[in-house]
């Protein structure tokens, strides 16, 4: 096992700023008070959850920010919240390259409501064709992701805007920005969104926290009943360690940052040197291409062995989504794009972040090239 390791698994998590670990240090051991309360500390740690808040709106250009446990909390309560407020059922759309959260809520609508998956197309994109097709006056949500967790494809929102504001207007938008945001900024109110979910462990903050920024106000029915926190909308006592923590993130967080360009750096080595090297996913450069992730695949060498041969090196990457790999043997979202048997077996994630050095794509780009020259004469055909 080497000694230095190369983190390139960022899609799943990423490493807490300084700054991050830092705001939560102050905030546990100093403003650890309820916000609820109404003496001064107390106010003091609910004035802290509004001005992440505030942070947050401005980011997004967005109506309403309400605070969760994570990305998962934040989808379900975008889809769930706002079903259960709709006055008649109907068809709700998602995409078929959906995160789990989001496939799973749509899977569980309010009787009444019918869930219909969205094609895509080869490159991992929303079929906007089928969209447009699947826009009917029944239709009442279309759920579509920012950017795919798993080929980093950046997907046509402002198309499917469109598209709703021309055949189903007035049509509910939810939108997973857990891969996107700050990394592909957004404003919610130019883009047609109505809600967007993200977390703080995505963007170099704590686990256990997230938001859903809403578009709209006061369209939603709580999915978790209590004190009333969040404006009725979240009930339990504010988890302000964590919310410290991602104002740290959200203020901190890079705007500035080369990723993209190591990204087509590790890209076009790898494809020099392994000519079959396949991509799961749009063309890294094109415009199609998320900044931070890539998809690829090594035929005849499987994802698995590859993976622990990189980790011998001390290079950590994935499957693909960090929620379902230890659950499915080949990936959903690779299947709906129709890639081949050799693709879906070889498959591996490599994802960025803006700490993610050039020296360190260097070190993961020898490691991949040893791992594959070793293991591509063992590989079972």
């Amino acid at each position: 096992m080497s000694d230095y390791t190369v983190y390139l698994d960022n899609a799943a998590t990423t490493k807490p700023a300084q700054a991050v670990i830092d705001a939560v240090a102050i905030s546990l051991r100093d403003g650890f008070y309820n916000p609820s309360a109404i003496y001064k500390p107390a106010v003091a740690a609910a004035k802290e959850i509004e001005n992440c808040r505030m942070l947050i709106m401005d980011s997004l250009q967005a109506e309403q920010v309400v605070f969760t446990s994570g990305g998962t909390e934040a989808n379900n309560l975008g889809i769930l919240g706002r079903l259960s407020n709709s006055r008649q059922g109907g068809r709700v759309l998602y995409s078929l390259l959906e995160h789990p959260s989001v496939k799973s809520a749509c899977q569980v609508v309010p009787e009444g409501f019918e869930a219909i998956g969205i094609p895509i197309d080869p490159s991992g994109r929303v079929d906007l064709h089928a969209l447009d097709d699947l826009l009917t006056p029944d239709i009442r949500m279309v759920c579509v992701m920012q950017v795919n967790n798993e080929t980093g494809a950046l997907q046509p929102l402002d198309e499917v805007a469109q598209a709703i504001k021309e055949k189903a207007p007035g049509v509910w938008l939810h939108v997973d920005g857990v891969q996107g945001y700050l990394r592909h900024p957004i404003r919610l109110k130019d883009a047609g969104i109505d809600s967007y979910a993200f977390s703080g462990h995505k963007i170099h903050g704590p686990k256990g926290v997230g938001a859903l920024a809403l578009g709209r106000k006061n369209s939603l029915k709580p999915c978790l009943f209590g004190g009333g926190q969040e404006s009725g909308l979240r009930s339990g006592t504010e988890n302000t360690p964590g919310i410290a923590g991602l104002m740290a993130a959200v203020r901190d967080f890079p705007r500035e940052h080369v990723m993209r360009r190591l990204k087509i750096h590790l890209y076009e080595r790898l494809k020099t040197a392994i000519p079959a090297l396949i991509v799961n996913g749009p063309d890294p450069q094109s415009a199609y291409a998320c900044d931070h992730i890539i998809n690829l695949s090594f035929p005849p060498v499987r994802a698995e062995t590859m993976l622990h041969s990189l980790e011998a090196k001390g290079v950590y990457v994935s499957h693909g989504s960090a929620c379902s790999s230890r659950k499915s043997r080949h990936s959903d979202t690779l299947k709906a794009m129709g890639v081949s048997q050799a693709a879906l077996e070889g498959a591996i994630r490599f994802s960025l972040s803006p700490l993610t050095t050039a020296d360190e794509i260097e070190v993961a780009v020898r490691a991949t090239l040893e791992s594959f020259e070793a293991l591509k004469a063992f590989t079972r055909r």
